[in-house]
């Protein structure tokens, strides 16, 4: 028996001899071998592309998954890397002197009273010793220490200063009383005004590099008086920030330039000046 091929031609118009081939199921037969192998392609193409899909897919994940590999190891390469310090700046620390102040003697008033006896038949009973029980229970004060004076124009015993003993013939000058410059008729202004006091400091404090480092920020308040003559004297500091700061505050207010002195009853008189010195990480 010979090889009979079902979708050709041929067998189809052999089996549709002397029919009507118009109707479907001729059409339908002659047709099934396009049909067929259209399906095959069809199929053969789904088959590529659902290869190809999964080919992609697998190339990105593994893409994505070498990224992340790298990325997980560029970031412990940079953990394991050491920070490099910054090289701190070597300060040079200024050597305070100090010198030994010199004793001065002054003149002191006498702190107890001498007598010079007399003898008399009858002792007036205020001239007599006090017992201790009667020097206890009496009301008044005595000095802290007892000097017979060197003159009536000296200082009391007890004003005596650090540097300052008695038993000398200077009167030491009393000291002028110091107000704060706001309550005083004219007060002290600095030469081109506070603008000009604010733009001199802003321009010549140094800020400390270990308060930077901190990334330490805020004010110092200053104190310090002008005196009669303008110059800057005594320096306080109000309101401490830290131990540089407060040294940089005080040493960039020594530079002021000298005041127009502030001025009471028509003579220049000393006053206290407050100033702020702000430190801000620009």
């Amino acid at each position: 028996m010979s090889k009979i091929d079902l979708v050709s031609r041929e067998w189809c118009d052999l089996v549709f001899e002397g029919r009507n081939k118009e109707y479907g199921a001729y059409r339908m037969r002659a047709n099934a071998g396009k049909r067929q192998l259209r399906s095959l392609i069809f199929v053969f193409i789904g088959i590529i592309a659902i290869f190809a899909v999964v080919l992609v897919k697998s190339a990105v994940e593994a893409a994505i998954k070498g990224n992340r590999d790298m990325d997980s190891e560029m970031v412990t390469e940079l953990q394991e890397l050491k920070k490099e310090e910054p090289k701190k700046e070597e300060k040079k620390v200024e050597e305070l002197k100090y010198e030994e102040p010199q004793q001065q003697k002054v003149a002191v008033k006498a702190s107890i009273q001498f007598t010079v006896p007399d003898i008399v038949d009858q002792v007036d009973e205020t001239k007599k010793l006090k017992t201790q029980e009667e020097v206890t229970k009496s009301s008044f004060a005595v000095a802290s220490q007892d000097y017979a004076g060197d003159s009536k124009d000296g200082i009391n015993i007890d004003d005596l200063k650090d540097n300052q003993t008695a038993g000398g013939t200077s009167v030491p000058p009393k000291e002028e009383e110091v107000m704060e410059n706001e309550l005083v008729e004219v007060q002290a202004q600095y030469p081109g005004g506070e603008t000009a006091l604010l733009a001199f400091v802003n321009k010549n404090v140094v800020y400390p590099s270990i308060a930077q480092e901190q990334e330490l920020q805020g004010t110092v308040i200053l104190r310090f008086k002008v005196n009669s003559d303008g110059t800057v004297g005594d320096v306080v500091v109000r309101k401490s920030l830290s131990k540089e700061c407060d040294q940089a505050a005080v040493k960039v207010v020594r530079q002021l330039k000298r005041f127009v002195p502030a001025r009471s009853q028509g003579r220049p008189v000393p006053v206290w000046f407050t100033l702020p010195v702000r430190f801000q990480i620009q």
